[in-house]
């Protein structure tokens, strides 16, 4: 009877805790799972990005400047990537360059479309790179439709693959 009490105390508990955890919301965050932390920018042509705006659209966030060859690099192969393989999903650079000119020229070396490119001149110094902690390096972000991370510092490859998955 005395186990009797504690059990059925358990019990109730547990049914309480699970119809609170299906209303929780996904928190913000820099990892997959997570919610994608606000982003908003301007870019040098005067469109403003607002990543809400881009809810119902899978979008690849990609921080990055020419004088960090490995982000440069990874920028740059994402971008032919999806201009080869025609996936529906919109790609936003950030790069972190001091100079407007080594941005554009790099831009048009790269043949990058400028329509989702933005510049912050800050560096290290900007709210955008220091709330997404990109002093432990440059990254990219896939995120889904709702605005949830689903994966960090792809390849063209896993890229390619997580897309080809979702098609399926």
């Amino acid at each position: 009877m005395k186990y009797l009490k504690y059990f059925l105390i358990v019990g109730i508990v547990l049914t309480t805790l699970s119809f609170t955890t299906s209303t929780s919301r996904i928190s913000e965050g820099i990892y997959p799972g997570d919610l994608m932390p606000k982003l908003k920018i301007n870019n040098e042509a005067g469109t403003k990005l607002d990543l809400e705006h881009l809810k119902g659209v899978k979008v690849l966030v990609s921080f990055w400047a020419a004088y960090d060859a490995e982000s440069h690099m990874k920028n740059v192969l994402l971008w032919n990537t999806l201009q080869k393989e025609k996936h529906s999903l919109v790609m936003v650079s950030v790069s972190f360059d001091k100079s407007k000119a080594v941005f554009e020229k790099t831009l048009s070396i790269d043949g990058i479309n400028d329509r989702y490119q933005f510049l912050d001149t800050k560096g290290s110094n900007s709210e955008i790179y220091q709330k997404y902690q990109l002093e432990k390096g440059f990254q990219n972000y896939l995120i889904d439709e709702k605005g949830v991370i689903m994966a960090i510092n792809l390849t063209p490859k896993d890229l390619n693959r997580i897309l080809e998955k979702e098609t399926m």
